[in-house]
């Protein structure tokens, strides 16, 4: 089946604003690492609502990606079905882009998302490590509990040794 100019160019620039999306959400992301470094706790407060909406606006794309794949009787399809029959060269070459910028977009937003979580839990750690200091009857695991989430979602059991965690 080759696809029409028309729903190529449909196509095309629903991705392009998808990949916007996607820059935008990956900018916000790397402020909150720098101000989770800087333990910024204000703006990190004030951070969450911009947060909220992105994620929202994430769906609703999302979403919508798929509506309109599901109008345009192309449900099925993936990238590279689509590369395949995209009419011309030229909206190939817009689909490829769009496509390639998304996926590098979503990589860094893991690896992004990946490394709050990891900076988070460390200083977590960190701080309990503290706390137990100032009141020996306090175990890092009496403030933190025993078990936590690594950053792809599963539970894992807390560090509770003496060895050096690094700088946080």
């Amino acid at each position: 089946m080759s696809i029409s100019n028309e729903y190529a160019r449909i196509i095309v620039t629903f991705l392009e604003k998808y990949d916007e999306h996607f820059r935008e959400l990956l900018t916000f992301l790397s402020d909150k690492l720098e101000k989770v470094t800087a333990d910024d706790l204000v703006w990190l407060q004030d951070s969450l609502m911009e947060e909220e909406r992105l994620v929202m606006r994430g769906n609703a794309l999302e979403q919508r990606r798929l509506d309109l794949m599901a109008e345009l009787d192309l449900a099925d399809y993936t990238a590279d079905m689509l590369y395949d029959d995209f009419p011309d060269e030229e909206l190939r070459g817009l689909l490829r882009r769009a496509v390639d910028s998304i996926s590098a977009a979503i990589y860094y937003i893991k690896e992004t998302n990946g490394g709050i979580l990891d900076l988070i839990e460390k200083k977590l750690e960190a701080q309990a490590r503290i706390i137990s200091k100032e009141d020996p009857t306090l175990a890092p695991t009496a403030v933190l509990g025993t078990e936590t989430y690594n950053s792809k979602g599963s539970k894992r059991k807390i560090n509770t040794g003496s060895e050096d965690i690094g700088s946080v």
